[in-house]
């Protein structure tokens, strides 16, 4: 999976968790093991959820976004010029 579908994916779960405040177990294990490689078992209890999500948001803060990509891009592909000097010693 692309890193853009995953982001999103990451993204409209933190969205729905915002609004609703309902923790989809099924849903934050699946992405969270995902994001992370990993193959957790799911689990119920509130403060492994909230962990879980705490986590997805931590990883999403931590991803570049699209203008920092395009600005990464436009840097590493343009040239320094420097401006030239007279030779001062003739």
């Amino acid at each position: 999976m692309k890193d853009m579908e995953l982001k999103q994916e990451v993204e409209q779960l933190l969205a729905e968790v915002d609004k609703t405040h309902r923790y989809s177990m099924s849903k934050i294990y699946n992405l969270s093991n995902k994001v992370f490689s990993k193959t957790e078992a799911p689990q119920s209890c509130a403060s492994c959820l909230i962990r879980k999500v705490r986590e997805l948001r931590k990883w999403l803060d931590s991803q570049p976004t699209q203008d920092e990509d395009a600005t990464k891009n436009d840097n590493t592909s343009t040239k320094k010029r420097y401006k030239q000097t007279k030779n001062l010693n003739k």
